[in-house]
């Protein structure tokens, strides 16, 4: 809150922002925006049947987008992942993707320019965009 101009000299002036503990509550801030998003990939995690080897290959297609440098190879992709899991590329080009749209409002990963990119307003884009959006 902005201090009045001209206050009186013996006029008591409290605000509530001067006694906020600013590191405390952006701590606070963080820890919950990270265990939403890690609920959140829990809950993608379990989805859909195949049991322990799907929950293993969307593990694996989680690792891919967010943190690829804990994955065992060199050059992480999805092919390498279906590789690894024994399904099709597509299949898990099409499992990253859709795990990319699901988590997309939430957190920004690797490759990602803007956290909500794909739900932006539409009628803030420059023309050029709105043309290419077949708007």
């Amino acid at each position: 809150m902005i201090r009045p101009r001209h206050m009186p000299p013996t006029a008591c002036y409290d605000d509530p922002a001067d006694k906020v503990d600013v590191r405390e509550s952006s701590a606070d801030l963080v820890r919950v925006l990270a265990s939403h998003a890690l609920t959140r990939c829990g809950e993608w995690i379990t989805r859909g049947k195949g049991g322990v080897k799907n929950r293993a290959l969307r593990t694996d297609i989680i690792l891919l987008s967010i943190t690829p440098q804990y994955l065992p190879t060199k050059r992480p992709s999805a092919a390498w992942v279906a590789q690894e899991h024994g399904v099709s590329r597509q299949r898990a080009s099409e499992l990253w993707r859709e795990f990319s749209i699901y988590i997309g409002p939430y957190i920004q990963f690797r490759g990602q320019r803007f956290l909500n990119e794909r739900n932006a307003n539409r009628g803030r884009l420059g023309r050029n965009r709105r043309a290419n959006l077949g708007k």
